[in-house]
């Protein structure tokens, strides 16, 4: 089980993204001390609660920003494409004026 909390301990420094199904279960594995029972494994299960749901609040913070950002970089493309379809149908219609008085010119 030691092994099994080390890799799960490695993997979370690791990588760059924060899994908190990672750490919930890195959390939830049982330490030596733990084992022993007493008030010192439950300050020490609570000291870890208390990080891994400052970790994910962070994580879910993060996540959120980096969703508006997502947001207002789509909203900024599509009002970008927008201004250059009205500039086309803007030309468009001026050919077809053009076009249409050179019609009565020629009648």
């Amino acid at each position: 089980q030691s092994s099994l909390k080390m890799a799960l301990s490695r993997l979370a420094r690791s990588s760059k993204v924060f899994y908190p199904a990672l750490t919930r279960l890195y959390s939830n594995s049982d330490g030596s001390i733990r084992e022993a029972g007493g008030a010192f494994s439950k300050k020490e299960k609570a000291q870890e609660d208390q990080y891994f749901r400052r970790k994910e609040q962070e994580q879910l913070q993060k996540m959120r920003e980096l969703a508006q950002q997502h947001h207002e970089e789509e909203i900024e493309h599509h009002e970008d494409s927008i201004e250059e379809l009205e500039e086309q149908i803007k030309r468009h219609k001026e050919k077809i004026k053009r076009h249409k008085q050179k019609m009565k010119d020629h009648d």
